[in-house]
């Protein structure tokens, strides 16, 4: 692992969060997961005021949340304020909505947006579409790996290392994202014991690392910094294909741990395909599609 890969690596296993697929429940009920996105703006906004202490929940916000009047220099993603409140705010909205009806909700969104995944009807998603906090209301839909443009937008054809600095110092000290089918702890690209230098995991990053049967404690290291799986909505719908995809960040395709060694992998690391050799670090979110 040479120091030029300092590159971290994040993973999202994301199994099903963009397949539509659609259950007939009845004669004429049709449910479905849809991605409910709200008006009201998500936590990601207000993180430098939270750690300006002041209240930024008073204003634009339903509720108020009066609680915010020291400064506090350590503010964690999984405060309450960022997620509690906004997952609350997410199951009142359907409680009044769906009053006494039913649904499953499977995940609430706080970070990037506001919003949240739910299992219901298609007239239940008119109603919700109807509310005023509501901004809009998207059927989850399937989506296939796929590379286009990739080369040219790293810039490789230009010689992306060279302009970075070269295998020795660049892409260090970047956490790199990555919404993919999956990743595979064990893989060579990943390892912390080829490399001459320790990895120190930048002080600012703040990641999870889920642990599963199939990816087990120890999975993550100082260069895979973070992993995690969202499998909720392909479970719910039935698509999910047990023999082939992993409720857990490991990679069962291949094609997320492929990626994710080409951005941010260990140099030197040889490649095998078809019996020919060919001759960063990672927090994985694995987003597992269909």
């Amino acid at each position: 692992m040479e120091s030029v890969y300092w590159v971290h690596l994040m993973v999202v296993l994301c199994l099903g969060t963009f397949m539509g697929i659609v259950c007939q429940d009845g004669a004429d009920e049709v449910t479905a997961v849809y991605i409910i996105t709200l008006k009201q703006t998500p936590t990601s906004h207000y993180y430098g005021e939270l750690r300006k202490g002041t209240n930024v929940f008073r204003h634009g916000v339903p509720g108020k949340l009066d609680r915010l009047h020291r400064p506090r220099r350590n503010i964690s993603r999984s405060d309450p304020h960022y997620n509690s409140y906004i997952s609350r705010v997410h199951d009142s909205l359907l409680r009044r909505a769906l009053r006494g009806e039913q649904y499953l909700k499977l995940y609430s969104y706080h970070y990037l947006i506001n919003g949240f995944a739910v299992f219901v009807t298609s007239q239940q998603a008119e109603k919700l579409a109807r509310r005023r906090e509501v901004a809009n209301v998207v059927l989850d839909f399937s989506v296939r790996t796929a590379t286009t443009h990739t080369p040219q937008f790293l810039g490789l054809p230009q010689g992306a290392w060279v302009q970075e600095g070269g295998y020795d110092s660049a892409g260090e000290g970047i956490v790199i994202g990555f919404i993919d089918t999956g990743i595979d702890p064990t893989h060579p690209s990943f390892a912390v014991d080829r490399s001459e230098v320790a990895y120190p995991v930048p002080a600012h990053f703040s990641g999870i690392c889920e642990v599963t049967p199939d990816f087990p404690s120890g999975s993550c290291n100082r260069k895979l910094v973070g992993a995690r799986h969202f499998a909720a909505s392909a479970i719910t719908r039935g698509i999910f294909n047990a023999s082939q995809d992993y409720a857990s960040p490991f990679d069962g395709d291949g094609h997320g741990t492929h990626t994710a060694s080409i951005a941010a992998g260990n140099h030197g690391i040889p490649v095998v395909v078809l019996g020919i050799t060919l001759e960063m670090r990672v927090e994985w979110l694995l987003v597992h599609s269909n």
